[in-house]
């Protein structure tokens, strides 16, 4: 059974319009959010993995699920040059942004499937994405991916778990500061990652309150979620 530790230390879907896959949903959502964003800084956790990773192998093979405007891969391709880096989103608009900042990424939007070759890759990094996808379409994207993965090779999600503020709303509620959720359990962790080894989960909870006295206000959003590490059998 999985055990869970403190940790030491995001996408927008809306429901699917009639007529439209929950993939052409999530793109219209994304699209709308990268329109205005301009976040640039790479997201500590899933980089550190990334980086320990490829500072042993400096030319391996990144790939990012749900890469956004990719500030994590345009990160590490400043500090690894040789590496191959990959990344897939739903949001053109988030791609688009990436290929006007960032040189010597593979970007392409991902639909029902991902069209990665099969054990390519060296490292996996996902962050706040596949949370905002249903769960049927979730693992099929990661045992596509698993199959994409070299044997040994390893990776790190990031995934909103039951004890989220708003996982009351349920599997497929309109989160409302993130929209459209699915929240895991960690039997449902191991479940998704059957093809993997997990090597650590851990634990990590955010909370915002109203300012100016954080100490005498009332939390506006608890986030819980699982920092899961697995190495490929």
């Amino acid at each position: 059974m999985l055990s869970i530790q403190p940790s030491s230390l995001g996408e927008l879907t809306g429901r699917p319009r009639t007529g439209m896959s929950e993939t052409e949903a999530a793109a219209r959502t994304w699209d709308g959010y990268y329109a205005g964003s301009f976040t640039h800084a790479p997201y500590t956790d899933a980089v550190v993995f990334a980086i320990k990773a490829l500072s042993r192998n400096r030319t391996g093979v990144v790939y990012e699920f749900g890469c956004g405007n990719a500030q994590n891969l345009g990160f590490l391709r400043s500090l690894f040059p040789d590496a191959r880096l990959i990344g897939s989103d739903v949001s053109e608009a988030g791609l688009a942004a990436a290929r006007r900042r960032y040189e010597g990424l593979e970007l392409f939007a991902n639909g029902e499937t991902l069209a990665l070759a099969p054990a390519s890759l060296d490292v996996v990094i996902e962050r706040a994405a596949l949370q905002h996808v249903p769960k049927p379409l979730g693992q099929a994207y990661v045992d596509e991916i698993a199959e994409a993965m070299k044997p040994g090779a390893g990776a790190f999600f990031e995934i909103a778990n039951t004890d989220h503020g708003h996982a009351a709303l349920g599997d497929g509620g309109q989160d409302p500061v993130f929209g459209y959720r699915v929240f895991y359990s960690l039997g449902e962790i191991e479940t998704l990652f059957a093809a993997f080894d997990i090597d650590q989960v851990f634990e990590r909870r955010r909370t915002l309150v109203r300012a100016p006295d954080p100490a005498g206000s009332a939390p506006v959003y608890n986030e819980a979620c699982f920092q899961i590490y697995l190495t490929r059998r």
